[in-house]
């Protein structure tokens, strides 16, 4: 009767950990791995695990540990042995006596076969070389510590580890932790025994082994020294020190502004796979083991992972971006460290263009940092977006703030799993700033926030500044914006403020002693918001091209010294006040020209347009658009045409303003298929025929500073006329050109007042 109700028992917690994590029940203390034979030849091993579990509530009257592809010999409970069942990747072993909060009992698996691999993650064979990747990127759920030991496979149940592996005496075998001892079996075999007693998830334990060569070395840390262990291929020990010249240097960096190194041991082992960040040892491909410094990125990014995703780690795969996203911008942070500010600077700044032009196109959708899909787990979104986000924390907070709370968030949190929520209370918590407005606006919201300044104002010592706010793939305003500015003083420094709004707009008011030429926008682009922009001074005639932004100047007459921030906007422009038939803006992106321009200063600017997926593909979509740019010098203003020129076809080219000046601009389209096809009259002018025979005629009720401007299909500039007279006839290019639909742009003192489509017939 007492084995037929623990079988009831046994049955029922199936059931409810079926329709949950298994770790939401039971814990796992510590593993003993023991792989006895790894054979190369048929891509197979055979091994016992023994892990001691406790439950986390309850009473439990069954176990069930994940293990995937292998086969089960053999299960025992407290040394004896046990029925088992094995389907669908779970053993469910039921127990003779039901066991509560504080019980903790061992259970044995014996098990051998070929074990489960996907493209990436698993476990691999190369030759005469075996190891495991942790995660797979195809598996959902991506955890892969059950593809080779019976375990709980998530991102919160942590467990020490010893791991004994039996190989061949011509190979080593190499796991996590620190090496305790190696065991001749006189056999020609021998094992190794590794220890990990910092308590970590199943997908950062780890085994490699093969014929490999050791190159050892120390690092004096802040608060021990630690052996360095790099395991390569005999052929790539050369390499080691060329590449791994700065690996001392780039863990200082790390433990000055984040804390100590919080395991007992600095290791990479060369895989034909990888990168992965064992805890101690991390799988690092062969071909990063190069003899210089041009990868150092690559093990730059795992090693951050000891900090970001080892000792502290995301709760669940949705918020990925506690592990990748810190990690990618620790890759680029170290810049700063080994090469200066520049660097950082510059490679921020790409990654930062990379995101707001592609992230969503790759990842297929804006997500929230803390609820990305599991298909996008480790795509673009938790690792590029998710470093430039943290570095949008690093601004928002300021370096000393930043470095300090992210320490204490570290160490208050070490060996456990955290989401973005405990990210969010800590450092409110630790730092005294609510930081419900960041984490609403960066972390809980697909897409970008984006700050611009509308207008300002002086007066005796007082600059008021405007601001707006939008959004770069949300429908969402957020609060307690920080945003980066500058003021543009005569000498052309820079004086450098922030002010702090909430909402879609904002004012602030400044004291300041000095009117400034210019007051701009997060000129060093810190602050990650849907911009990219570039400034220089311009002391000569020239081009001058401002990178991640789309745009050139090219400077004809100069008599004085200009200034140019050149801001590309990846959010829609300001709508037309005035709608005008068949004229769509762009709806993605718009450039400011802001700084400094001297009147005498003849300059031409250069725009480029493309209608790929990338940039303007939801403007442009066939030859019937005609793109063109449109001009306006602050917000209070309407949008107009302007002079131009275009080089290029109807969907990628530059569009050349003659006479550029400080102010917006945007790309629109006019589509020549809509539209009257016969004689244009409207209440205050008239042009005809219509179709024409090569010569139109222009009749206007007054004498104006008229220009015209007529455009091909393809958006080639045919043939321009200026006059003044009311009426005027006109052959545009004497008549020699093609037949067929034109656009006619017509301007009266540099504002245009119609586009009209016109029809050239024999």
């Amino acid at each position: 009767m007492l084995r037929k109700l623990f079988t009831l028992l046994f049955v029922v917690s199936v059931l409810i950990l079926k329709s949950q994590s298994i770790g939401d029940s039971l814990n796992a203390v510590h593993y003993e791995i023991n792989v006895t034979e790894i054979n190369t030849v048929n891509k197979t091993i055979s091994a016992h695990t023994n892990v001691w579990i406790t439950p986390v509530e309850g009473d439990i009257s069954g176990i069930s540990l994940e293990l995937i592809e292998l086969d089960v010999d053999s299960v025992f409970v407290d040394g004896e042995i046990n029925t088992y069942s094995h389907s669908d990747g779970i053993v469910l072993i039921p127990l003779e006596t039901v066991i509560g909060v504080g019980d903790t009992i061992q259970v044995g698996v014996y098990y051998h076969g070929q074990p489960f691999n996907e493209a990436w993650g698993g476990f691999h064979f190369a030759g005469e070389y075996a190891f495991n990747l942790g995660v797979g990127f195809q598996s959902i759920p991506h955890n892969l510590g059950k593809a080779w030991f019976p375990c709980i496979d998530d991102f919160t149940d942590r467990a020490t580890y010893d791991l004994f592996a039996t190989v061949d005496n011509d190979k080593k075998a190499i796991g996590g932790g620190l090496l305790i001892e190696t065991i001749d079996n006189e056999n020609g075999t021998t094992t190794w025994h590794w220890q990990l007693n910092h308590n970590i998830p199943t997908y950062l334990e780890s085994i490699t082994t093969g014929e490999y060569v050791l190159t050892l070395d120390e690092y004096f840390g802040i608060q021990d020294t630690l052996p360095i262990n790099i395991y390569t291929r005999p052929q790539d020990a050369s390499k080691v020190a060329g590449t791994f010249v700065n690996l001392k240097a780039i863990t200082r960096l790390f433990e000055d502004h984040f804390g100590p190194y919080p395991f007992g041991r600095i290791g990479f082992t060369a895989t034909s796979l990888g990168a992965m960040e064992h805890a101690t040892n991390v799988s690092y491909p062969h071909s990063g083991i190069n003899g210089n410094t041009s990868l150092e990125w690559w093990y730059t990014h795992e090693l951050s992972h000891m900090w970001f995703g080892d000792m502290v780690t995301c709760s669940s795969a949705e918020d990925m971006w506690i592990n990748e996203g810190w990690a990618t911008f620790c890759q680029i942070f170290y810049l700063e460290g080994i090469y200066g500010q520049d660097e950082f600077l510059v490679t921020m700044r790409d990654k930062h263009k990379e995101v707001l032009q592609k992230t969503h196109i790759v990842d297929n959708g804006y997500y929230a940092l803390n609820n990305i899909p599991q298909q996008y787990t480790y795509g673009s979104t938790a690792y590029d977006k998710g470093a430039v986000v943290t570095n949008a924390l690093r601004t928002y907070l300021g370096d000393a703030i930043f470095f300090d709370a992210i320490t204490a968030f570290l160490q208050n949190f070490a060996f456990q799993s955290v989401s973005s929520y405990d990210m969010r209370d800590f450092l409110t918590s630790h730092t005294g700033i609510d930081m419900n407005g960041f984490f609403d606006t960066w972390v809980f919201t697909p897409g970008t926030p984006h700050y611009s300044i509308d207008s300002t104002s002086y007066s005796e010592g007082q600059i008021d500044i405007w601001l707006k706010q939008k959004f770069k793939g949300a429908d969402y305003i957020g609060d307690d914006n920080i945003v980066q500015i500058a003021y543009l003083k005569d000498n052309f420094d820079l004086v450098y403020d922030t002010v702090v709004f909430s909402g879609r707009t904002g004012h602030s008011v400044k004291q300041l002693n000095f009117q400034p030429l210019a007051v701009l926008v997060d000129p060093l682009e810190r602050m990650m918001d849907a911009t990219t922009d570039n400034f220089t001074e311009i002391d000569s005639q020239g081009e001058y091209i401002f990178p991640d932004t789309y745009f050139k100047i090219i400077v004809e007459e100069i008599n004085e010294n200009s200034f140019i921030q050149a801001n590309h906007n990846w959010v829609y422009p300001d709508s037309l006040k005035e709608m005008v038939p068949e004229l769509e803006l762009s709806t993605s992106r718009y450039w400011k020209i802001d700084g400094f321009i001297p009147e005498e200063t003849q300059a031409q600017g250069r725009f480029y347009y493309d209608n790929n997926a990338y940039l303007d593909g939801e403007l442009i979509d066939s030859q019937t658009d005609s793109v063109v740019i449109l001009f306006r010098e602050s917000a209070a203003n309407d949008w107009h045409i302007i002079p131009q020129n275009r080089m290029g076809i109807w969907s990628v080219g530059y569009i050349f303003v003659d006479e550029l000046k400080i102010g917006e601009y945007t790309l629109a389209v006019y589509d020549i298929s809509v539209g009257e096809t016969y004689e244009i009259v409207h209440q205050n002018y008239k042009i005809y025929p219509n179709p024409a025979k090569g010569k139109i005629k222009f009749d206007f009720p007054e004498k104006g500073d008229y220009f015209v401007q007529l455009v091909d299909s393809r958006g080639g500039i045919v043939d321009s006329l200026n006059f003044t007279e009311k009426r005027r006839s006109w052959s545009p290019a004497g008549s020699d050109f093609s037949t067929g639909t034109y656009l006619l742009y017509i301007f009266n003192s540099g504002k245009l007042i119609s586009v009209e489509k016109i029809i050239f017939v024999n």
